[in-house]
């Protein structure tokens, strides 16, 4: 009977064993699942980090562009003023409000640091709606009432 006990004792010793080898399995497995994990985690970090760069970089040459652009179209009203072109007019054949006219030649005129309604425009109502009287540099021979 000794050698049963023996016996019996070995056994559960190895099912103990065996039983201890599959959970320090089940652990390394699940240590090498969380190392992948948090190596693809980082990798998401670094990806967004990358992007978020490149979408800075975008923006900023976008923003330059979109400035030179807007220096353009600064140049043209100028020059459309340039060539006696009343503010509403210009703004009509722009496709543009009058106020928005203003604006443009207010940036010009600040880049040439002259008034950009020295000239006048013909628009003088209060309300930035159209006058309805030329300029006199337009027509001469009109009488303003």
């Amino acid at each position: 009977m000794a050698q049963r006990k023996s016996a019996t004792k070995t056994e559960a010793r190895e099912r103990a064993r065996r039983a201890a080898a599959e959970s320090m399995a089940r652990e390394q497995r699940l240590l090498e699942l969380g190392e992948e994990f948090f190596v693809a985690q980082g990798e998401a970090e670094q990806i967004m980090e990358t992007a978020e760069q490149r979408i800075a970089e975008i923006r900023t040459k976008a923003e330059q562009e979109a400035a030179r652009a807007k220096e353009d179209q600064v140049r043209v009203v100028a020059g459309m003023k340039g060539e006696r072109v009343t503010v509403p007019e210009i703004a009509q054949r722009l496709e543009l409000s009058v106020a928005e006219v203003r604006g443009l030649l207010k940036n010009s005129a600040a880049g040439t640091s002259t008034s950009g309604d020295e000239a006048g425009d013909g628009n003088d109502a209060p309300n930035g709606k159209e006058a309805t009287v030329e300029a006199p540099e337009r027509e001469p021979e009109d009488a303003v009432a």
